[in-house]
């Protein structure tokens, strides 16, 4: 019988691999999110015991700047820091290349400003957000600006997607830390990613979106009989991940 454990679990064992890779005197880049929340409290635990010092973080969210700071972790801003060392962050969803579709909580926008001004970018997954190709299991997020809301709703639907604006648990349009709305689209498996990433790059209404192409440079995996490291170009192991992980082997 296969291991049976739980999600959550898997979260915290991805996070907590990560933190190897930070070092003393560190600008870290938090992401946002259920899986980051682990490695941010896992920072403030190596702070809080000694193994840890003299780092400074920048967060990607209001809500991973106030764990941050619940962790006692001493926070910066890019007036402050030009590169940060190292970006600890999870995704929705992972392919083989290593391109991610990001979003899930909101933040996707200054994720990827931090991501792109980190030296070293580690994803933190549970398996069960490994896919053949980004888009078969997650819509993309888009974020656009409100002006511009009814406009890249029907340009998104002009390109095949099922589109629609995010809402809240009160049933009213979801807002971003930066103010705008956020349009999740459904184009299925995007076989064209980069060609698709340009495409929304060029809409002046869209503020930014989901798809991070080449943002990775180590993805951290955990899965019910380990972790592993799985870096771009190692196709074959990730095939091979895949292939030996079945959703039944969390919940």
């Amino acid at each position: 019988m296969k291991k049976m454990i739980p999600t959550e679990v898997l979260k915290e064992q991805a996070a907590l691999a990560a933190l190897k890779f930070v070092k003393n005197g560190d600008t870290i880049g938090l992401g946002t999110g259920s899986t980051v929340k682990y490695a941010i409290d896992g920072l403030g635990n190596n702070l809080k015991n000694g193994t840890l010092s003299d780092i400074k973080a920048i967060s990607t969210s209001l809500s991973s700047e106030a764990r941050a700071k619940d962790n006692k972790i001493p926070t910066t801003s890019f007036d402050e820091t030009v590169k940060l060392d190292v970006y600890i962050d999870g995704a929705d969803e992972v392919d083989q290349a290593l391109r991610l579709i990001k979003g899930g909580g909101g933040a996707l926008l200054r994720e990827k400003i931090v991501a792109q001004n980190s030296a070293l970018k580690i994803i933190i997954v549970d398996a069960s957000k490994l896919s053949e190709r980004v888009g078969e299991k997650w819509h993309l997020p888009v974020e656009v600006f409100p002006l511009a809301l009814g406009a890249e709703l029907n340009f998104l639907k002009s390109l095949d997607a099922v589109a629609r604006v995010r809402t809240d648990d009160k049933g009213e349009p979801f807002i971003t830390d930066n103010g705008n709305f956020i349009i999740d689209a459904n184009f299925g498996r995007i076989h064209k990613a980069r060609k698709m990433a340009k495409m929304l790059d060029a809409r002046a209404g869209i503020a930014g979106h989901g798809l991070f192409i080449d943002l990775c440079d180590i993805l951290i995996v955990a899965y019910p009989n380990g972790v592993m490291h799985i870096r771009k170009g190692e196709k074959e192991t990730f095939k091979n991940l895949l292939d030996s992980v079945s959703p039944a082997q969390t919940f």
